[in-house]
């Protein structure tokens, strides 16, 4: 089949660049109660600061990427055809590694940069600064982030939301839209039926934007910019929000799902449907968003110097008369992120995800 169902729900869970040895070490350096500060890097990464973490990218704003097959320390897994497509970061001439930072010294004599043993590289489909198209590929291509310091058993889950914390099992955590008084928040058995405290140890201290509360019953609660944080019983898979909007308690307090980055703004065409092989993207009358990937396509189908999953390596005639392209208005104006809009040989503009353009198909009813 030339057209694929699109993986715009990616439900990958994040690989952080970071692991918990220096995690701690960085949570050590934020003064009590402050903001962390933002790491060092080299002359040629910049760091783009969001609510989960600091997403690197290149000089140029361009996105950075590891690759999960790198698991060797000193050592990159993408050589020859994968470093078409995904070119690694060159170390700059200044650098001086340390800090977590090193080069990995590859078979073509790149000197590639690497952070915490985990080498950089670009996604040659990026087109502009902001797109993250390599994010999710093949379960195998994350976005370089080193991630906000969070207390110890919390985590940071990627949902179909965007970025949320959650606790050592996947739990989302919640915590009030608005309170008065945390220590006397879902105190009463009741509540706690339903709710429970995400609890912090005896010695426990303020850390980034985390604080620890004394609740009126004794026990010691992690709270997020002084709101406390629970755990909702009618969640029983992780990356489950059910929670969202449920009272917490009988003096009218609300619940909110603690989301630390959301994802990126959808276009307002679209909508999320539910389908037998889960959730996709649809158009507002419901038809279900595709993609055409070329890269699925043989090699034997290719001649010449023609490039598989080039976004333009197809125009309109080569596809079937089932597929509908979905065009875009002269007012249209993509979100950015992961939308983009394509403008084809006959001048018309045609809606486009991580480079590929959709389609509707004529037999979805």
């Amino acid at each position: 089949m030339r057209v694929g169902v699109t993986e715009i729900l990616e439900r990958m869970k994040p690989t952080w660049v970071v692991p918990a040895g220096l995690l701690a070490a960085v949570l050590m350096t934020a003064p009590p109660g402050l903001a962390a500060p933002a790491p060092a890097v080299p002359s040629n990464v910049a760091l783009d600061t969001q609510g989960h973490g600091w997403r690197m990218t290149d000089s140029a704003g361009m996105s950075l990427y590891t690759f999960a097959r790198d698991v060797k320390p000193g050592a990159s897994n993408c050589l020859e055809e994968c470093a078409m497509a995904w070119p690694p970061v060159s170390a700059p001439e200044d650098f001086a590694p340390g800090a977590g930072w090193s080069v990995v010294e590859r078979p073509d004599g790149i000197r590639q940069l690497a952070y915490e043993d985990k080498p950089l590289y670009r996604n040659r489909v990026d087109q502009r600064p902001g797109d993250t198209y390599g994010e999710g590929v093949r379960a195998q291509w994350y976005l370089a982030l080193i991630p906000r310091p969070t207390p110890p058993g919390v985590n940071i889950q990627k949902t179909l939301a965007g970025y949320v914390a959650a606790d050592k099992g996947n739990k989302t955590l919640y915590a009030p839209v608005a309170i008065t008084n945390p220590a006397s928040l879902c105190v009463e058995q009741a509540c706690s039926d339903a709710w429970q405290p995400l609890l912090a140890p005896w010695l426990a201290n303020d850390l980034d934007r985390w604080s620890v509360v004394v609740r009126e019953d004794g026990l010691r609660q992690w709270a997020f910019e002084g709101k406390p944080l629970f755990r909702y019983a009618g969640d029983v898979h992780p990356g489950e929000m059910s929670g969202e909007g449920q009272p917490l308690s009988e003096g009218g307090a609300v619940a909110s799902t603690l989301l630390l980055q959301p994802r990126p703004p959808y276009p307002d065409w679209i909508m999320v449907h539910d389908t037998d092989a889960g959730e996709m993207l649809a158009n507002l009358q419901g038809k279900t968003v595709y993609t055409y990937d070329p890269s699925r396509i043989p090699r034997s189908r290719y001649t010449g110097d023609r490039i598989p999953g080039s976004m333009m390596d197809c125009e309109l005639d080569c596809l079937d008369a089932e597929w509908v392209p979905i065009f875009a208005s002269a007012e249209d104006v993509a979100p950015g992120g992961n939308w983009a809009i394509v403008e084809l040989s006959d001048g018309r503009r045609q809606w486009a995800y991580k480079g590929r353009r959709l389609f509707t198909n004529t037999r979805d009813k």
